[in-house]
């Protein structure tokens, strides 16, 4: 049996002065790690340290000076590697995948200040830590703030698999992470970035499509994107699933400016990179359609299918304010 190495201890520390150790979060670029440190608080509890700057590479501080909301998300998932590795003793090489990744976010959300913002994540597990007994299914809620302000919660499943186990999840004819990365389609034209919340086309990842009628538009993969692709993997990573319900809402919600208020992502295949994905968008469960109300909370469902199947569904929460108008509304 191949040997799995197990990651290095990562102490306890409540300075968070500093970044872990990028191997904690499932990182490549030192600059990409947001958490600086954690600690246990109980039987089931923890608390982890994260440092938010001021204007991050991908998600952008916007025009009114307000930290974006999708940090949080970021923020979140990098607490999943975190807790599985220094409390459960998770090995390296084990693959984490998602179940469902359910966040609410304060609104207003964070302002900018002069210094990055200093931010405290409280946990609560679904159970123990046992590194004899290591769990195949971890769920965490967590309560995010930042000095006197909750910024948002979280809440989420995800599952802990050996190279082996996922190798079967996967596959046979699933290829390694870098000739999959190779294998990607190519990202065809990106719509307006204005439509979609963004500032240029390496950060859209939205394309037009063929067939408006039902709203649907195709993913765009951009795996040479920094952020998005830190590091080879074999199929489309949550953080870009995400991210392209938010543009979604952007997109339909223009000219008007969503804010969000919620994500409850639901993870249910894998997006391979060699394949066309589509995504569509729906009215909420409250029939609210398009959220073009300034005032109270809206919601829209975005799902993205591949193969004819559903692969991620996501309920998004926004409210609306007047923005600057799109520049093209035909190029929808």
């Amino acid at each position: 049996m191949a040997h799995t190495p197990a990651v290095p201890d990562l102490p306890e520390s409540t300075a968070y002065s500093w970044p872990v150790p990028r191997e904690f979060v499932h990182k490549t670029a030192h600059a990409e790690v947001l958490l600086t440190g954690w600690r246990r608080c109980g039987e089931r509890e923890f608390e982890v340290g994260a440092q938010w700057p001021r204007d991050h590479g991908f998600w952008r501080t916007d025009e009114y000076g307000v930290q974006d909301p999708m940090l949080l998300v970021e923020t979140t998932r990098q607490v999943l590697p975190l807790i599985a590795h220094a409390a459960y003793g998770v090995p390296s090489g084990h693959q984490l995948i998602w179940d469902h990744h359910h966040c609410a976010f304060s609104t207003p959300f964070l302002p900018v200040t002069g210094s990055p913002a200093e931010v405290v994540l409280h946990l609560s597990a679904s159970e123990a830590p046992d590194r004899g007994m290591r769990p195949r299914r971890i769920g965490l809620s967590m309560t995010v703030r930042s000095g006197d302000r909750t910024l948002g919660s979280a809440s989420t499943v995800y599952t802990a698999h050996s190279p082996q186990v996922y190798g079967r999840l996967r596959g046979p004819k699933t290829p390694a992470p870098p000739d999959a990365m190779a294998a990607a389609l190519t990202p065809p034209p990106a719509l307006t970035p204005s439509l979609v919340g963004r500032e240029s086309e390496r950060e859209v990842v939205l394309a037009p499509s063929a067939d408006r009628s039902m709203g649907r538009r195709q993913l765009r993969v951009l795996t040479t994107s920094p952020w998005l692709f830190d590091h080879p993997v074999d199929h489309a990573p949550g953080m870009l699933l995400m991210e392209a319900a938010r543009q979604s809402v952007h997109l339909a919600t223009s000219p008007r400016r969503p804010s969000l208020t919620r994500m409850e992502a639901e993870f249910h295949r894998y997006v391979d990179l060699d394949a066309a994905s589509w995504v569509e968008v729906s009215s909420g469960p409250d029939g609210s359609g398009r959220g073009d109300r300034v005032g109270g909370e809206r919601t829209l469902t975005v799902s993205i299918t591949q193969h004819g199947e559903k692969a991620f569904t996501a309920l998004v929460g926004f409210t609306t304010q007047a923005g600057a108008t799109a520049t093209a509304a035909s190029a929808r």
